[in-house]
């Protein structure tokens, strides 16, 4: 089972999107990046795949793996977080807070 997540974009974090979001996933995961089409795909500790796509938000594709240690998996979360931070330019409580404020938006 794939999870699709949208997240916003900081001013003026859009321009160079492509471009940071290559860099932050070099800088916090430190794996090979499979890059076709403007997609880019991974794999690392509990994320079977993860599939990133830069439109007029950033869509993450993730697909975990559940047989993986406690410590994988924390390890995981931790430099997830981080490429969302460097990719988005929104710390984990501010892209927190911006989807309380798009669900009262609906």
């Amino acid at each position: 089972m794939t999870t699709i997540q949208e997240y916003a974009f900081k001013r003026g974090f859009k321009k160079d999107a492509n471009q940071r979001v290559v860099e932050a996933l070099r800088a916090c995961f430190g794996v090979d990046i499979n890059e076709r089409d403007d997609e880019y795909r991974l794999s690392y500790g509990a994320l079977k795949t993860m599939t990133i796509r830069v439109a007029d938000t950033l869509l993450v594709d993730t697909e975990p793996s559940t047989s993986v240690p406690e410590a994988v998996m924390i390890d995981t979360n931790a430099r997830f977080r981080c490429f969302l931070e460097k990719a988005t330019g929104y710390t984990a409580k501010q892209r927190a807070k911006k989807a309380q404020q798009a669900v009262k938006k609906q």
